[in-house]
């Protein structure tokens, strides 16, 4: 509404400012005029800038926006891009993460990047020229991941295919990490999940420090929905964690510290930064999606 009201006061001024340079002019007040026309030449590209504003209706799109009127990016800047799902596995005051498997030996949230199916490949280098992310090592666990890069002028249309028209992992069967880090693992026997979409975590367009390039991250939160069993399977797998295990159980306070913890002396992250994503308390700053609060069920492969 903030940002309609500014428009329209622009418009109003604009206006404004065009009548009295014809005023001017008609009456052959060349001082007037020009006083008049210095002026416009601010109120039209403010207001231009503010009709922009309107429909730049998230965060990642005001943070862009910014950029390039900064001119720290323009339409040639390469974007890397990393979209994932994530999972929120909590029983009591709880979550379940794993151990990453890239080496860092921090605990995270089950899940991981989307994987989009080989002839959207093609696709895409043809409507994005989207080209292999160079900062992650391609293997075969890797292979046809979201994590892409692209030119920035193509970033708002790529995010548009990505919802509407990509063949890819859907929101609706994402079992494939579960399976992978949960069933293939032997954490868990189990043939069949539910679980509740919760909405959307993207970051603003940032710099990487990490990766010295700008990047763009998208996790989308599921909720796995318990039966009794299954909430009596991860009681009696917090029982038997230990310092070997490949899946650890941590509080929201833990999370959030990042597995600090300065009354033992225990100084090391072993947490990974981002799982802060999927804790509860973080569910209100997500953003709503279509089919934010929908349920799905999907089977498992067995190990």
């Amino acid at each position: 509404m903030k940002k309609v009201l500014k428009s329209i006061v622009l418009v109003i001024i604009s206006i404004a400012l065009l009548l009295t340079i014809l005023i001017f002019e008609i009456k052959d007040w060349p001082a007037g005029s020009s006083i008049a026309g210095i002026f416009t030449g601010f109120s039209l590209p403010a207001l231009w800038f503010s009709l922009q504003d309107i429909f730049d209706d998230t965060d990642w799109k005001n943070s862009q926006r910014k950029l390039e009127r900064g001119k720290l990016i323009q339409n040639d800047t390469i974007i890397r891009i990393s979209f994932a799902y994530l999972y929120r596995i909590k029983v009591d005051d709880k979550y379940l993460l794993v151990k990453n498997e890239r080496g860092t030996g921090k605990y995270q949230p089950v899940g991981g990047v989307y994987k989009f199916y080989e002839n959207e490949k093609m696709l895409m280098k043809n409507l994005f020229q989207i080209k292999d992310d160079d900062k992650i090592s391609i293997d075969n666990s890797s292979r046809n991941d979201y994590r892409l890069r692209l030119e920035n002028k193509y970033l708002r249309k790529f995010i548009k295919h990505f919802d509407k028209r990509a063949e890819r992992e859907k929101i609706y069967n994402l079992s494939r990490e579960f399976e992978e880090e949960i069933v293939e693992k032997e954490i868990l026997d189990w043939n069949q999940i539910s679980y509740r979409y919760c909405g959307r975590h993207m970051t603003t367009v940032k710099f990487s420090e990490h990766f010295q390039t700008y990047e763009l991250l998208l996790a989308d939160i599921v909720e796995l929905i318990l039966t009794e069993e299954q909430e009596a399977d991860l009681r009696l797998l917090m029982e038997n964690e230990n310092e070997t295990s490949l899946y650890c159980f941590a509080t929201a306070e833990e999370i959030v510290s990042l597995g600090v913890d300065t009354k033992n002396n225990r100084l090391a992250e072993v947490i990974a930064d981002h799982t802060k994503k999927i804790i509860q308390e973080e569910e209100g700053k997500l953003m709503k999606v279509s089919y934010v609060g929908e349920q799905y069920t999907v089977n498992l492969r067995s190990k």
